[in-house]
Parts: structure tokens; C-alpha cells; sequence
């Protein structure tokens, strides 16, 4: 008997490119089963008609999903459809989202199979069993309706990260999108609020990690691909967290940059900063800029609120690793807090805001807490209330109301179009001299950003940022500089929104005079400061870490 199986993984946006799929197909082809195996490749932003046609084009016999917290909602209408068009299809569902929710995905979806846990062993498993009308309760992480309710099995076992999945074929459907590596699985921690702090979740005692040689060749390899991604972005969960590991593969990397062995590509590694100690710092501060982005979650500097998180850090560790990260100015450096998690109220918060501001990262991360199927805050009953759907995001805690979530959420919004955009560097610092607080300060953009609803325009964010500024007591002509350099830092197309652009006779002599003073200079963009000099930007390269491009005061 042979299979026609379909794959597919409903990823969140175009340029993710989930590997759970790939996964699952070099174990089926491994396994030796007559089995033809595709990978749709899906997302959940494609109509739900666009998808069905898309899965029927396959004519699959058996359907795999992966489901994750942002597809659940998505996987749930599209099985509904399968199973309305086509009864006879054999539906199995896996992955995170439903290896700690199994009897209401049941109810959720008509699903023939739930498997639990990793999906390398199980799934194939599961196939050979339904060619031969084998015993599918032998399946590890079976689950299935069965006369008398369900059948539930532990999670599958977690085997380690394999080099071979990255072949040609993963390649070839790349197609400039983020390269998603796994080098290693599990994580050293426990913290509640995540999935990994489940005692029954796969990996969750120890870490699988892929051989350092082949992770490394495998590394390299992606980094001088010609595929055209240009960032290739580890999930292992905390990167660094086997020292020698860690060293040989930063030290790898560093070598095969100067020896001109990788392309213009940076990787993106997910690190607990406290871990690096003085030798690992001292590497990094030998990379070439650009190579290396880091996103280093700190969640909250409230000594209460680590310790109901299970997360026992050195803050002040911490605080100077991530200084350090810092200071060579060659790593671009990402730092994450979370909102509603338990001890901490909207005080406590706005202090953690201002520490993990003040360290002057690149980008500040300001989520909200997710009650994860599996994870041990939403386990435990204290008083927090979150939505019933996913993402399962906190509405109110014993410590902070809805009405101050609402606050966070469009402080948060401002953040990130503002802060972490770095279009307004120059500008931000000025307003933080006037002696507001950081939490305030976003506080009251993100109050003026809800006034207007929808989308904002970059000119429209740029006249709020430039009001805002005003009212907080920023002297005018300093302001309008800062935001003249900063726009031309960021935008290559050199254009002014019109409350900017001033005297224009004036700007356009200017233009044309360093334009005959450089005329090997093509396409410069001129403004003119306060004091009569000129602002120039010509676009040759962007810094590869803060990716602003280079301005020139011509006195």
C-alpha cells in the first residue's frame, strides 16, 4: 500500500518559513515507507478558499499540520473544510500548540490523530501502522478517539537537530526568505511562563544539540549561500548555553568571515547575556560588525516577578554582559520585557522599562504575556485573567488592570515605530534630555497614537514625533536638525515631509553647489540645518548594525 501525504505548516507571514515541515519529510523519506511526501507551503494570511484549492492540488490521501499558537485558529477552519469536502482523507495534527491541549483540539477540529511531541519518530510510525493496519496505540505520542473517550500518550522523545535537512530541495524554496536553523533542541531553564518549564514537555531536562562540527560547516554553508536570504536566524532556544559549544561556533564564524567565506549575512542568535563570560565577550568584540544579531530576553528586572517566573538571574550580572554586548558597537543588540506577569504592577513595570531602556539597546521588545497550553502560569490559579483564544494574551492580573494592559499596548505600538525603527535616534535623544522618564515618554506617544486610528504614514508619525518633542519643552531649530539628519540617515529616497523642508531657493542652491564641487557623487541628499551648513547624505553603504546610512555636515 502506498501514500500520498501532505504536509504543511500555515507559517504567519510569507517570509517565515517554518521547519517543522521539512523535518518531518526527510524522517518519513529515512524511514524507507512508500510514501510521496509534499510540502505545501502555506499562510495564514491566503484566503481560507485560496488554501483548500492549494491542498487539493497535492490529492493527498493522509494531510499533516503543524500547529503553532499564531495558525491554530486558521488550522481549526481549514481541517474543517478537508473534512467537508473530502471525509475520507486522513487528517493528523501535531506540534506545540496541541501536544498540551489535546481532548479540546479534538473538539476543536475532526482530526483522526493528535500526535504529541517531537513528530521525527512518531509520525513515521504512525504511517506504517495505517499501511498495515498495524497497532497505532505502539505510536509514541498517539492520540486518537477510541469508544471509550481518548486515547493519550505521553510526548515523543526529542532527538537531536540534523544537518541534513537543510538540502537543496529547502533551499530551492527559500526564495530570499529568513533561513530558519535549529542546532539545538530544549533549554536549560525552567521559567513558567514558558512551554519549555513543563517537567513532561520533550527536551525539557536536557538540550540535544547538534554536533559542533557539523553545525558549523552547516552554519558556514548557509552563510555563502546564494540563495538570497541575508539573515540566517537560529531558534535554539538559548544559544550560548554550552560554553565550548558556544566559543568554537562564534569563533568559527568570526574566521570564516575574514577569510571571505560568507556572503552579506548576519545570524541571528537567541542568548542569555549573564551567560557570556570575560573570554566569550572578548571574541565578540573581534566579529565584524554586522555579523551577529542577539536578542536577549530580560522579561523583568522585578526581583519578585523572576522569582514567581522561575527565572533566577543575576540582574546585575546581566545588566553588564548586556553593556559589554554593547559597547564594541558591532553587535546589534535586541532585549525583551514581558507585561502581566505575576508580583508585578504597572509601577514595577515602568521601572523595568526604564532600566532595559537605559541600556541603550537597539531594539526594546515590549510584549504581553501568553497563557501557553502547557506552560505552568496558565496551570496554576492566580487570579490572572487572559483571552480564551489564541494568542491567549493577558487581559488583567492581581497587579495590573486592563485599562493599564491598554496603556502598555499602545506604549508598545510607539515603541516599536518610533525606538526600534531608529528613524528618530537623533531626535529621541533630545526629548530624553528634557529629563522625561523613558516609560513616560512612550507613554505619552502612544497616547497620541491612539487618537488616530488605522495606519500611520511615516510623514504622519514624523509631525507627531516632531509636536510631541515641541511640547515637552525641545527647543525648535535643535529639534528640526535632528530630525532633518535623522530622515536622511534613513530614507534614501532624500525626500522631506513639507513642514520640514524649509526655504527651498536656498536648499536647492545648495544642492547644486556640492553637486559641482562632487561630481562624483550621484544623487546626494541636501538639507539645510538651522545654521546655514548643509546636511548630505550619499547613500554609498548603511551601517551594518545600526543599518542608518551616513550624514556629512558641510560647514
Amino acid at each position: 500500500m502506498s501514500l500520498r501525504l501532505t504536509l504543511t505548516a500555515l507559517s504567519s507571514q510569507y517570509i517565515h518559513m517554518p521547519l517543522a515541515p521539512f523535518c518531518l519529510k526527510k524522517a518519513v523519506e529515512r524511514a524507507g515507507l512508500d510514501v510521496a511526501t509534499t510540502i505545501c507551503d502555506l499562510n495564514i494570511n491566503d484566503t481560507q478558499e485560496e488554501l483548500l484549492r492549494h491542498l487539493m492540488e497535492a490529492q493527498p490521501d493522509v494531510l499533516g499540520v503543524c500547529v503553532y499558537i499564531w495558525n491554530r485558529e486558521c488550522a481549526a477552519r481549514l481541517i474543517r473544510r478537508v473534512k467537508a469536502l473530502r471525509p475520507e482523507i486522513t487528517v493528523i495534527v501535531g506540534g506545540p500548540e496541541v501536544t498540551f491541549s489535546v481532548a479540546e483540539t479534538f473538539r476543536e477540529m475532526p482530526i483522526d490523530y493528535l500526535l504529541r511531541g517531537a513528530g521525527e519518530e512518531s509520525l513515521p510510525a504512525l504511517l506504517r501502522a495505517l499501511m498495515s493496519d498495524g497497532d497505532v496505540s505502539a505510536v509514541p505520542g498517539a492520540c486518537y478517539p477510541t469508544a471509550d473517550g481518548l486515547h493519550t500518550a505521553p510526548p515523543a522523545p526529542s532527538p537531536a537537530p540534523r544537518s541534513d535537512l537543510y538540502d537543496e530541495a529547502w533551499q530551492g524554496t527559500l526564495n530570499g526568505r529568513m533561513a530558519y536553523v535549529e542546532t539545538s533542541r530544549g533549554c536549560p531553564f525552567q521559567c513558567a511562563f514558558c512551554l519549555s518549564g513543563n517537567k513532561e514537555a520533550p527536551g525539557s531536562h536536557a538540550v540535544q544539540f547538534m554536533p559542533t562540527e557539523e553545525a558549523l560547516s552547516l552554519l558556514i554553508r548557509l552563510g555563502s549561500s546564494q540563495a538570497g536570504h541575508t539573515t540566517v536566524k537560529l531558534i535554539d532556544r538559548t544559544f550560548n548555553c554550552h560554553k565550548e559549544r558556544t566559543m568554537a561556533l562564534l569563533g568559527g564564524l568570526i574566521e570564516a568571515k575574514r577569510q571571505g567565506r560568507l556572503g552579506d549575512v548576519c545570524y541571528h542568535l537567541e542568548v542569555a547575556a549573564d551567560l557570556f563570560d570575560d573570554e566569550a565577550l572578548a571574541l565578540l568584540s573581534t566579529a565584524p560588525p554586522g555579523l551577529f544579531q542577539m536578542e536577549a530576553g530580560l522579561q523583568s528586572f522585578h526581583a519578585a516577578t523572576l522569582d514567581a517566573c522561575r527565572r533566577h538571574t543575576d540582574m546585575d550580572k546581566l545588566t553588564d554582559r548586556i553593556r559589554r554586548l554593547l559597547a564594541p558597537g558591532n553587535i546589534h543588540l535586541h532585549i525583551d520585557l514581558i507585561a502581566g506577569l505575576p508580583e508585578e504592577d504597572f509601577s514595577t513595570f515602568g521601572q523595568s522599562f526604564d532600566r532595559a531602556f537605559a541600556l541603550m539597546p537597539h531594539q526594546l521588545q515590549l510584549g504581553f504575556l501568553k497563557f501557553i497550553h502547557g506552560s505552568e502560569l496558565r496551570a496554576e490559579s492566580w487570579g490572572a485573567r487572559f483571552a480564551p483564544d489564541p494568542p491567549y494574551e493577558v487581559l488583567s492580573t492581581p497587579w495590573i488592570t486592563y485599562a493599564e494592559l491598554c496603556r502598555l499596548h499602545a506604549a508598545a505600538e510607539a515603541v516599536e515605530r518610533i525606538h526600534n525603527s531608529g528613524r528618530f535616534l537623533l531626535a529621541e535623544r533630545l526629548a530624553l534630555a528634557s529629563g522625561i522618564r523613558p516609560f513616560d515618554l512612550y507613554l505619552r506617544l502612544g497616547e497620541r497614537m491612539t487618537t488616530r486610528p488605522g495606519r500611520w504614514s511615516l510623514d504622519q508619525l514624523t509631525r507627531l514625533v516632531y509636536d510631541a518633542f515641541l511640547d515637552l519643552g525641545v527647543e525648535e531649530r535643535a529639534l528640526r536638525d535632528a530630525m532633518l539628519i535623522d530622515r536622511l540617515a534613513t530614507d534614501n529616497t532624500g525626500y522631506l515631509p513639507p513642514f520640514l523642508q524649509g526655504d527651498m531657493t536656498a536648499l536647492k542652491a545648495a544642492a547644486r553647489a556640492y553637486r559641482e564641487r562632487h561630481p562624483e557623487v550621484r544623487h546626494p541628499r541636501v538639507t539645510l540645518l538651522s545654521d546655514g551648513s548643509a546636511a548630505v547624505a550619499v547613500w554609498m553603504q548603511k551601517h551594518p548594525v545600526t543599518q542608518r546610512g551616513v550624514v556629512e555636515i558641510v560647514r
